[in-house]
C-alpha cells in the first residue's frame, strides 16, 4: 500500500484554470499543499449549488490527507453585507444587534449544512470583520504605488495603468469580452473612470450599520480585498491552490490576483493552480439568490420539493449526486439522477456486507494491485470522481463473481480490497454509513413490558387493588385481550 500511494503522490495532475490545460501538480514545498478556497457570503442561507463546491473540495483534502501531504486548508468566511440597511442613528445599538444576530444565523446554519453532508472542516476558518486592519494596510500599499484613485469617498483599483505596469488582466477569462462582463455585474459604473476598474475600499452611504475608520474617511473594504488579504496571511503571497465556485473567475478572482500582484509587488498570479468547480441548475438555469432559483439543503432533506416527489432524501445521498459528476461539468438537478445516486449509495455500501460471504482460495483470479491502481490513477486524472465510482464498482461486481463461484481471490487479496474500499467509499469520498433509526419499542422489549405488567396487575388484585389493576388492563388493551376469570 505503501508504494502505491508513493507513485500516486508523483502522478496527480489538475486542470489549471488559469493556464486552461492540466497540469502536473508539483507542490511548491515539497510535501506541503497550501489551499484557500473562497466561502460563504452571509446574506443568505447556503443554496445547494454553493454545496457542491465545498463538497468537492472537501474530497480534495481528503485525498491529499490520505497520500500524506502536509495540507493546510484555509476557507474565509464573508460576514460584512455590502447591501446593509439604512438606519436612524437612535436604533443604531438595536439594528447593529440586530445585523450581528441575522449574520451568526446564516454562519451556524453554514456550519450545520456542511456538518450533515460530512464535509470536514478547514484548518483555518477566517471572519473577513477580524482582519479589517490588514486589509486597510493593503489599500495603502495600492494607493501609495498610484494604482488607485479616490472618488466620492471611496477607492476604486486602476485597471488600465495596472495592465501597463503587468499586462494580465483578465487571465482566467482569456478570450471572454470583459467589458460587457462589467457592464452586466458592476453597479458602480458612474463613479469609475473606466469598466475595468473595482472597488478597493467603498465610501459608508444612508448611514450604513457596519462600517470602520479609514484614512479616506468611513466605510468597508471591497469584496474582493478579503480574500486577497486572507489568503496572504495565512498562506503567504504565492500558495499552491486557489480554488472556488466558476461564477467567482469573474470578477472575484481576476481582482484578487491584481491586487495581490501590486501588493506584493510580483506577477504570480497569486496561486499555482486554480480550480473552480461548475454549476448546479435547474431546469439548465443556475441555480442562484439572484435569480431567486436556489434549493435550500434542508428542503431536499426535509422532503419539501416536488422534483423528489416529497420524499425525504439523506444528506449522504445528495453528496453523492452531486460527485458522481465531474466537477467542471453541470449538473441539472433531476429526480433520476437522484435515484441513481442512491441506488448507487445502496451498491457501494452493500460491499461491506456481502464481502464476508468470499470463500477465499490459494490464488486469485486477477491481479487485484491494478484494481487499487485503478482508484488512484481515477482522482490523479484532474479529480475524476465519477471514473473512481466506476472503478469501484468494478472492485464490487469482482466480488459478486468471487461469491458466485464464477472468479476466486486469495484471503490476501481480499483484505486489501477491502482496505481499498473503505479508504475510497469511507474516508475519501466521505459516504458514511447511513444507520436505520432504532425503533423506540422492539417486539422482544415489548413482550418483557407486558409481562412485567401482567405480574404487577395479578399482585394488586389479589391485594383487592382493583382501581390500578383496571388502568393496567386499559393500558394493555391494544397489546394483548385480558380475560379474568
Amino acid at each position: 500500500m505503501k508504494k502505491i500511494i508513493y507513485n500516486a503522490k508523483n502522478q496527480i495532475f489538475i486542470y489549471n484554470s488559469i493556464n486552461r490545460k492540466k497540469e502536473k501538480f508539483i507542490p511548491i514545498k515539497n510535501n506541503y499543499i497550501n489551499m484557500y478556497v473562497c466561502g460563504p457570503t452571509l446574506y443568505n442561507y447556503i443554496h445547494l449549488g454553493n454545496c457542491r463546491t465545498f463538497i468537492f473540495f472537501d474530497i480534495v483534502y481528503r485525498y491529499f490527507k490520505h497520500l500524506n501531504f502536509n495540507v493546510k486548508y484555509v476557507r474565509n468566511i464573508t460576514d460584512i453585507n455590502i447591501n446593509n440597511n439604512n438606519i436612524n442613528d437612535k436604533n443604531l445599538n438595536f439594528q447593529y444587534f440586530n445585523y450581528i444576530t441575522i449574520i451568526q444565523k446564516y454562519f451556524l446554519n453554514f456550519n450545520k449544512i456542511l456538518k450533515i453532508l460530512n464535509i470536514l472542516s478547514p484548518n483555518i476558518e477566517p471572519k473577513t470583520t477580524c482582519h479589517i486592519i490588514e486589509q486597510i494596510e493593503n489599500i495603502k500599499k495600492i494607493v501609495k504605488l498610484n494604482l488607485a484613485y479616490k472618488y466620492n469617498g471611496s477607492i476604486y483599483f486602476d485597471i488600465e495603468k495596472y495592465n501597463k505596469k503587468n499586462g494580465n488582466y483578465g487571465k482566467i477569462l482569456n478570450n471572454i469580452n470583459i467589458k460587457n462582463e462589467f457592464i452586466i455585474k458592476n453597479k458602480f459604473l458612474n463613479e469609475k473612470k473606466n469598466f475595468f476598474d473595482f472597488v478597493i475600499w467603498k465610501k459608508n452611504k444612508n448611514n450604513n450599520i457596519i462600517k470602520w475608520n479609514s484614512p479616506w474617511g468611513e466605510g468597508i473594504p471591497g469584496w474582493h480585498m478579503g480574500c486577497t488579504t486572507l489568503s496572504n496571511k495565512f498562506l503567504g503571497n504565492y500558495f499552491d491552490i486557489h480554488g472556488g465556485g466558476s461564477d467567482l473567475k469573474f470578477p472575484h478572482h481576476e481582482c484578487e490576483i491584481s491586487q495581490s500582484n501590486v501588493i506584493n509587488n510580483n506577477n504570480n498570479n497569486l496561486a499555482k493552480y486554480w480550480l473552480h468547480t461548475n454549476m448546479l441548475t435547474i431546469n439548465n438555469k443556475k441555480m442562484s439568490k439572484s435569480l431567486n432559483n436556489f434549493i435550500l439543503p434542508y428542503d431536499i432533506i426535509n422532503g419539501k420539493l416536488k422534483i423528489t416527489n416529497y420524499k425525504k432524501i439523506n444528506p449522504i445521498i445528495i453528496r453523492l449526486y452531486i460527485i458522481q459528476t465531474h466537477y467542471r461539468k453541470v449538473i441539472n438537478l433531476s429526480k433520476k439522477s437522484i435515484e441513481n445516486a442512491k441506488k448507487n449509495y445502496i451498491s457501494l455500501l452493500n460491499f461491506f456486507k456481502k464481502v464476508k460471504k468470499v470463500k477465499t482460495k490459494k490464488k486469485s483470479s486477477i491481479d487485484v494491485n491494478i484494481l487499487c491502481n485503478e482508484c488512484y490513477n481515477s482522482l490523479n486524472d484532474d479529480f475524476n470522481i465519477p471514473l473512481l465510482i466506476y472503478n469501484l464498482f468494478k472492485i464490487n461486481n469482482f466480488i459478486d463473481k468471487c461469491i458466485n463461484k464464477e472468479l476466486q481471490i486469495t484471503f490476501k487479496d481480499l483484505e486489501k480490497l477491502k482496505k481499498i474500499m473503505k479508504i475510497f467509499i469511507i474516508d475519501i469520498l466521505g459516504l458514511k454509513i447511513i444507520k436505520k433509526k432504532k425503533k423506540l419499542f422492539k417486539k422482544k422489549k415489548i413482550y418483557f413490558l407486558i409481562k412485567s405488567l401482567l405480574k404487577i396487575r395479578n399482585k394488586m388484585k389479589k391485594k383487592k387493588m382493583y382501581y390500578f389493576s383496571d388502568k393496567i388492563r386499559k393500558l394493555l388493551k391494544n397489546y394483548i385481550s385480558i380475560i379474568d376469570k
